[in-house]
């Protein structure tokens, strides 16, 4: 990692005064705030919050701090580093657009009641500079975008930020809220993944290489006929020393999950996939080769006879062509 003194200032030393006399203040009061911290530290009788706060307080308006948070060459173990980064996620739009989009296309309420988000949490697809609202091939998905089944073919990578020092146990779940029920002519919950007990803290961010399944994954699979489905991944944190129960993959209620199992909801994201002519092979074979059961379909919602409804007869919101 590069280290602080490798910046160079803006204006070369000499060339403006004012300059020169800006960056010398704001090092003199950094240097009285590590004295401070200093103090605080061998009196034995500060908090760790307050010296944490101190230290950032004390790095926080030094450019070079700042230049090496903009490159991403820091430890998120100091405190600075860890307050920008938690800053620039809360504050720089990431955080807003996520709950913008989770509200605007009713993940809240249909699969969760409410979140208050405290862990960044990623998705990640292949390799690549990301996929936005406008494409991508691979690399970290902007929530709600739509992505191509063959794409979700395998598990994806979860990046989870959580900023928090010490190891704490978390439940990763993957839940598709748009599975269509011919017995309720309505929708259910289906379960894609399932995975607890994931250690994270600021230096444990994924899931361990090897690490169990409770349900392993299954790949996003829209059915033909149906509307566009959130597939929703939800990262659950763990009560201490309390073992997460087993869950059915069809017809799960999240909440009452969460509850029975004493989990906390902390992230959350989603994407969006819908059947279609171009990728409708991809879906038929996960029905084939990983379902193993033959591939539904479904029409549009029949147009209602009240007389029939009235007798009992009338067709189901789903039915097979």
């Amino acid at each position: 990692m590069s280290s602080s003194s490798s910046w160079q200032p803006a204006v070369k030393p000499g060339s403006l005064p004012v300059y020169d006399e800006a960056l010398a203040y704001i090092e003199a009061d950094a240097a009285a705030l590590r004295r401070k911290l200093e103090e605080s530290k061998q009196s034995g009788e500060a908090q760790e919050d307050y010296l944490d706060a101190l230290d950032i307080v004390s790095e926080i308006n030094r450019p070079a701090v700042r230049a090496q948070f903009v490159k991403g060459e820091y430890d998120l173990s100091q405190p600075v580093f860890r307050h920008l980064r938690e800053q620039s996620w809360r504050l720089g739009g990431a955080l807003e657009r996520l709950v913008e989009r989770i509200q605007l296309m009713q993940v809240l309420p249909d699969v969760v009641p409410s979140i208050t988000p405290t862990v960044d949490l990623e998705v990640l697809f292949g390799e690549g500079a990301g996929i936005g609202d406008h494409g991508g091939s691979g690399g970290s998905v902007h929530p709600g975008v739509f992505l191509d089944p063959k794409l979700t073919r395998e598990a994806p990578v979860i990046r989870a930020t959580a900023f928090h020092k010490d190891t704490r146990k978390y439940t990763v779940m993957l839940v598709d809220p748009d599975a269509p029920c011919e017995d309720s002519q309505s929708f259910k919950t289906y379960v894609h993944w399932l995975v607890a007990d994931v250690p994270l803290s600021l230096h444990e961010n994924s899931i361990p290489s090897g690490h169990s399944q409770k349900l392993p994954y299954v790949p996003p699979h829209p059915q033909c006929g149906t509307p566009y489905h959130r597939y929703t991944m939800l990262l659950f944190e763990q009560q201490a020393d309390t073992p997460v129960g087993d869950v059915e993959r069809e017809g799960v209620h999240v909440q009452a999950f969460a509850e029975q199992n004493g989990l906390t909801l902390r992230g959350i994201h989603f994407w969006r996939a819908q059947w279609s002519e171009q990728n409708k092979t991809e879906i038929s074979q996960i029905y084939t080769d990983v379902l193993q059961v033959p591939e539904p379909r479904f029409g549009r919602v029949a147009r209602q006879d009240r007389l029939k409804d009235e007798l009992g007869q009338g067709h189901s919101k789903y039915y097979e062509i």
